[in-house]
């Protein structure tokens, strides 16, 4: 009834011309209070070209209109415009208040400008505001934000009787310079002055106990707000969660992601990412799936943390629906993601489609450049990668860094290219990363696979306090598979001596230096070592050392006996290593009965074919063994084909 009595009322657009004027003409005779206010109420709702034809109606622009204009182009990030309408309000020859101060000091953080704080310091002296509180911590907020802390503490110390909001302020220069401890200790002042801190200051320190990584500063600040019940505060509450994270406490940080009602997209962001960090992505996947019942919608750090968990998990599937996802919400364009999906495909195995996201990526970074090299590496594709590398000095100008330096490094050992390898420790040295733990252990690795042990020991000794377990891992391995058992061995009780913590790595290393060089009772004694140190569960690969260990010595009864014991849950590699065995020592009987447990667990590896049919001709059974290469070519079993390296010196990787 309603709406029929409506359409039957008639409205012409002479009506509408008679309302629009009638709305200009009030606006041209606003009364200036109320221009400020709808002013003002613009710029903090962000309707800021609203506010800009609200100011220019405006015939006579006083003071503290044209300070709501400075202040609210700051607010919105217009810091450019906010200095211009400054300039303006100095030329119309009105006097600047200590809110139009205010409001041009924010834009002068915004815009990261020291000469403009400094004239604007300058100017305050001049009008006589140096004294007013408000001003004077804008102003060594401004110092402290845009690198000069020294001036910055220096009006902080002048103010009479600071209040909170200028103690907070002086706190987060000091933050922000990354003079932490200093920052600290000042709020630990400011509190047994009888300072009550609020949010901003809890969650400004939070950020220097952070980068302190202290547990005890940490564990204080938490205490502190739940004294002062600020952990009600979601933004509090979610920089405690990011606290824990840093400290990679998952207990301390899942209480905390547990306590509040409400959560935001920041909370389980936090949350899952954490989760992916400790390799925990099922359960990252699990917060997800909360997460979206909650009614909480993707951003694009909540898909970044889905790839780094498919990642994780190696699920391509999984994987495959997250990117359709990420595309449908429009995130497909930002190069955080375009690189997550790059590693993600090659973490995956999928190097096709990993390469088809990194070409059509048109701004390419070098983490974009070091995600794709890096994949290729971890998938057996060295030449490759090396390739790309070369492709991505001659056609960008990057600073390698310390990630890109051991991915190259790696392809370099992985191919035995012993001269790019010395360049690229030329460069370890150019670039200043001499005393980078990950550097100094990829040289160990890559200068051992090219053959050069004794530059690799060089490496090693140089590192001193830096070496940790992958260190000497990789310098055992080294001598380990250059047939040096004596000195890995020497090493590995060098290790021991000195109370370093082994691994599974480093009795991996040494067993298979053991086999090599057929040390069979030191390599047995080092099993029955790591069996009786209980900090190291044996697994496939540590069975599979000692069975080759004894093959290769000639016990294979004792060899075949262990890996019968083991034949429950154990995978080919077991097998192979004695099959490996037979042929040293021509054992056609266990041979046979090696490859059929190999071709049962592993039916598309050839391996097994061509060393039981190399025992075959070991023996003289030579029609045997042209029997078994027909009947593997008629069933399309082919060896992967071997690699000849041909090392290009002319190839300019420096």
């Amino acid at each position: 009834m309603l709406l029929s009595k409506i359409k039957k009322i008639p409205f012409t657009c002479t009506q509408f011309n008679k309302f629009f004027i009638s709305y200009k003409s009030n606006v041209s005779c606003i009364d200036p209070y109320e221009s400020c206010k709808f002013l003002s109420s613009y710029f903090k709702s962000g309707r800021t070209k609203e506010a800009e034809n609200l100011f220019e109606a405006i015939p006579q622009k006083n003071v503290v209109s044209w300070s709501i204009v400075i202040h609210g182009y700051s607010i919105n990030g217009f810091y450019k415009k906010s200095v211009k309408s400054f300039s303006q309000l100095m030329f119309s020859g009105l006097f600047p208040n200590s809110f139009t101060m205010v409001g041009v000091l924010v834009a002068t953080v915004g815009l990261q400008n020291l000469e403009l704080a400094r004239s604007m310091h300058g100017l305050i002296v001049k009008c006589g505001l140096e004294s007013d509180l408000i001003v004077g911590t804008a102003m060594l907020d401004a110092y402290g934000k845009c690198g000069n802390i020294f001036d910055s503490y220096k009006l902080f110390e002048g103010l009479k009787n600071p209040g909170l909001v200028s103690c907070n302020a002086i706190v987060a220069g000091l933050i922000n310079n990354e003079l932490f401890e200093r920052a600290v200790s000042l709020f630990n002042r400011f509190r047994r002055s009888g300072l009550v801190p609020n949010s901003v200051t809890v969650l400004t320190v939070i950020r220097g106990c952070v980068a302190l990584g202290s547990r005890a500063f940490c564990e204080s600040i938490h205490g502190l707000t739940i004294k002062l019940a600020l952990i009600l505060d979601l933004c509090v509450n979610n920089s405690l969660l990011y606290m824990y994270s840093s400290l990679m406490d998952l207990a301390a940080a899942s209480q905390i992601f547990g306590e509040p009602d409400c959560k935001d997209v920041i909370s389980y962001t936090t949350m899952m990412g954490l989760l992916v960090n400790l390799e925990h992505a099922s359960d990252a996947l699990k917060i997800y799936c909360k997460m979206r019942k909650s009614g909480i919608l993707d951003d694009m750090v909540v898909i970044i943390n889905l790839i780094s968990a498919c990642s994780v998990l190696g699920d391509l599937k999984r994987g495959r629906q997250v990117h359709a996802r990420a595309v449908v919400c429009g995130f497909q364009s930002e190069l955080p993601f375009s690189n997550s999906i790059i590693a993600m495909y090659s973490k995956c195995g999928d190097l096709d489609s990993s390469r088809t996201v990194f070409d059509q990526t048109t701004e390419k970074s070098l983490v974009s450049w070091t995600a794709i090299i890096s994949g290729y590496v971890q998938n057996g594709c060295a030449r490759e990668a090396l390739n790309l590398f070369v492709k991505m000095r001659q056609e960008n100008d990057y600073s390698i860094d310390s990630i890109m330096l051991v991915s190259v490094l790696t392809a370099s050992g992985e191919l035995a290219a012993l001269v790019l390898c010395l360049q690229l420790h030329c460069y370890a040295f150019e670039a200043g990363f001499p005393h980078y733990r990950s550097v100094q252990n990829s040289l160990i690795s890559a200068y051992s696979k090219c053959g050069n042990v004794d530059l690799a020991h060089i490496v090693f000794k140089e590192m001193g306090f830096l070496r940790d377990v992958i260190s000497w891992n990789a310098i055992i391995s080294g001598y380990g598979i250059n047939g040096h058992g004596g000195a890995a061995l020497a090493l590995y009780h060098e290790m021991m001596k000195g109370g370093k913590i082994l691994d599974g790595a480093t009795y991996l290393c040494i067993l298979n230096a053991c086999s090599h060089a057929g040390l069979i009772n030191d390599g047995l004694l080092i099993f029955n070592q790591m069996i009786e140190a209980n900090n190291v569960k044996p697994s496939q690969e540590h069975h599979g050392c000692v069975v080759d260990l004894l093959a290769r010595a000639g016990c294979l009864s004792d060899a075949s006996l262990l890996a019968g014991k083991l034949l429950e849950g154990t995978g080919p590699n077991i097998w192979r290593a004695l099959l490996s065995g037979c042929l040293l020592h021509s054992n056609v009987e266990l041979a046979e009965l090696a490859a059929r447990q190999v071709f049962e667990q592993d039916p598309e590896e050839s391996g097994q074919v061509v060393l039981l049919s190399n025992v075959y001709a070991s023996v003289g059974r030579f029609q045997d063994a042209e029997a078994l290469r027909s009947s593997t070519l008629k069933k399309r079993l082919i060896k992967n084909p071997g690699i000849s390296l041909l090392d290009d010196s002319s190839s300019d990787f420096g």
